[in-house]
C-alpha cells in the first residue's frame, strides 16, 4: 500500500466512525420519549399495594359560604367522596393523573411509596388536597404562589412558585407534592391533556379540582348568557373533576355547596359528613359521607 492509498484508507476509516457515532450521540435539546400509558398505570397499582394507614376521620358540618373577603355568594366548589360505595379500585387516581399530567417518578422514588399523585390512598379511601376555606398552607407562601380563588378553590400559580415548600410543610396532611425532578428530560412526564401545562422541576404541584374545567365552563355560561336578556349567574352546573367522572361507583362527586339544586349538595342531603381530623378546624370543602342515605 503505498502513500496515497493509506491516507486514503484512513480517510474512510475516519469517516465511518464519525457517521457511526453521530447516530449514537442525541440532538442538542433532545429529551427522551414520552413514558406509555402503562407505565402510568403500573405505578398507580404501585401505590395502591403502598396506601398509606386509614384516614382518621371526625364529624364536619356541610361547607357553607365562605367568610373570606372577595369571596362569592353563591359559588363554593368542592366533593364529597362517598365511602360505602367506594371501593378503593384506583381509577380516580389514574384518571387524575391523566388529566393534569401529573408525572411518573423513578423507581427508587416510587419503591420508597413517594409518589407525585394528586389523589393518595389511604387505606381504601382516596385522599387530596381539601380545598380549606382557613388554608394553612395558603398563609406561609411567600410569593403568593399559593391562593384561594372567590369560588373557594384552592389553586398553585406555578410560575410564581419559588420553591421554598413552606406550603407542603404547613398542610397538616403534606396534600401537596414538591417536584425534585425535571420529568421531562428524565422521560417521565407525558402531556395527555393539552389544556394542562406540564410543570418543571421545583415547584409545588397539588389537586386543583380541575380548575380548568370549572374556566372552561365559566367561559362558555357567559358567552352564551350575553345572548339572553336575563343571563343568570353562573353556578358551575354540569362540571366534573376528572376523578369523579372516572369513577365507577359514583363514589365522588363534585359541585357547588351553595347550590341547592347541585348533585353535591343533593348526594349530601341525609348523610353524615366527615373530614380527616388534621384538617377539620381548617374547614374543608372536600369531605367523605357515610351512613343514611
Amino acid at each position: 500500500m503505498n502513500r496515497r492509498e493509506f491516507i486514503k484508507a484512513c480517510s474512510l476509516m475516519a469517516a465511518a466512525g464519525l457517521l457511526f457515532g453521530c447516530r449514537k450521540i442525541p440532538f442538542v435539546g433532545e429529551t427522551p420519549s414520552a413514558p406509555s400509558l402503562k407505565r402510568f398505570q403500573d405505578e398507580v397499582k404501585l401505590a395502591l399495594s403502598k396506601a398509606k394507614e386509614s384516614l382518621n376521620l371526625v364529624r364536619v358540618n356541610a361547607p357553607g359560604s365562605l367568610k373570606v373577603a372577595g369571596a362569592s355568594h353563591v359559588n363554593r366548589f368542592g366533593m364529597a367522596i362517598d365511602l360505602d360505595a367506594c371501593d378503593g379500585c384506583g381509577k380516580c387516581i389514574l384518571a387524575c393523573n391523566l388529566e393534569n399530567n401529573v408525572p411518573l417518578v423513578t423507581d427508587e422514588e416510587a419503591a420508597a411509596g413517594r409518589f407525585m399523585h394528586w389523589i393518595e390512598p389511604h387505606g381504601a379511601a382516596p385522599f387530596m388536597c381539601a380545598h380549606c376555606e382557613d388554608a394553612p398552607c395558603e398563609k406561609v407562601c411567600p410569593t403568593g404562589a399559593a391562593n384561594h380563588t372567590p369560588d373557594g378553590v384552592s389553586a398553585m400559580m406555578y410560575k410564581r412558585c419559588a420553591g421554598s415548600r413552606f406550603c407542603g410543610a404547613n398542610c397538616p396532611m403534606h396534600a401537596r407534592k414538591f417536584n425534585f425532578n425535571d420529568a421531562q428530560k428524565m422521560g417521565l412526564a407525558h402531556q395527555f391533556n393539552s389544556q394542562v401545562p406540564l410543570r418543571e422541576k421545583g415547584v409545588m404541584e397539588k389537586c386543583s379540582l380541575c380548575l380548568h374545567r370549572l374556566q372552561d365552563d365559566r367561559a362558555r355560561f357567559k358567552t352564551e348568557a350575553a345572548l339572553l336578556p336575563n343571563g343568570g349567574e353562573w353556578l358551575g352546573r354540569g362540571v366534573k373533576t376528572a376523578c369523579a367522572e372516572a369513577c365507577p361507583k359514583g363514589a365522588i362527586v363534585f359541585g357547588n355547596w351553595l347550590d341547592e339544586k347541585s348533585p353535591l349538595v343533593e348526594a349530601t342531603r341525609n348523610r353524615q359528613l366527615y373530614a380527616p381530623k388534621e384538617l377539620a378546624a381548617f374547614g374543608p370543602s372536600v369531605v367523605y359521607m357515610m351512613g343514611k342515605r
